[in-house]
């Protein structure tokens, strides 16, 4: 029996290599932000490794039945087909966490429509004027004066921060978001009037307008693309 390695083995060894150790190295340097970001490239290293993984497999069960094989063939060619079956089953997994990252997008912009439909509501109670003070001082107004007392709507889904409780003031600790004091209801419609904190979801940030509506931007980093 030969003991040279043979040629389906070599070629398992390069499609394991190539089609998946590499794309995975790329998938799992960065977060799933930063993946959504470039979500073209993201999209063609999954679709590679999951085509090399199936080849991957593919090969190594004809390499099985190779007649012309000797113990580091068939010991290769196991932990190719095994580390081929782990990348089908990260590629399924990974997809997973894309609808769930989009998911809390939308779940933070209904936190900021509704922040925002609390700061219309006082600004009706105070000559149209919004609350003067920035950040969670700011909010504080709100909370305390019962327009918005859901702690949870002040804490972004996609941060591990933890929320406000037992009717304790709003802090830059528990307020995920940046608020912009000093307007009006009569100031420029397209003004930013409160927005994602930096860092809550990477390459990717809500900001409320004056007028009311929630507009999503990306960039790195997405702060510079808001209009201020």
């Amino acid at each position: 029996m030969s003991k040279n390695i043979n040629p389906i083995t070599i070629v398992m060894l390069v499609l394991t290599i190539l089609g998946y150790i590499i794309p995975t190295i790329f998938l799992n340097t960065f977060d799933v932000s930063f993946l959504l970001y470039y979500k073209e490239l993201t999209l063609f290293a999954e679709q590679i490794r999951l085509i090399c993984c199936i080849l991957g497999v593919a090969v190594g069960i004809v390499g099985i039945f190779w007649k012309k094989e000797n113990k580091i063939d068939i010991v290769i060619r196991r932990c190719c087909i095994l580390l081929c079956l782990v990348g089908c089953i990260s590629y399924i997994l990974f997809l997973l966490s894309y609808p769930s990252e989009i998911t809390r997008r939308i779940s933070c912009a209904s936190n900021l429509k509704q922040i925002g439909l609390a700061l219309q509501q006082y600004a009706m109670d105070y000559a149209g004027y919004f609350p003067q003070a920035n950040g969670a001082v700011g909010l504080e107004l709100l909370r305390k004066n019962d327009y918005l007392t859901d702690y949870a709507v002040f804490a972004c889904p996609s941060t591990k921060k933890g929320k406000g409780k037992d009717n304790q003031p709003l802090t830059e600790e528990n307020v995920d978001y940046v608020y912009i004091g000093g307007s009006n209801t009569k100031s420029d419609p397209k003004q930013p009037l409160m927005y994602d904190k930096a860092n809550n979801h990477g390459y990717y940030g809500n900001v409320l307008f004056v007028d009311g509506p929630v507009e999503g931007i990306y960039g790195n980093p997405w702060t510079q693309n808001i209009k201020k």
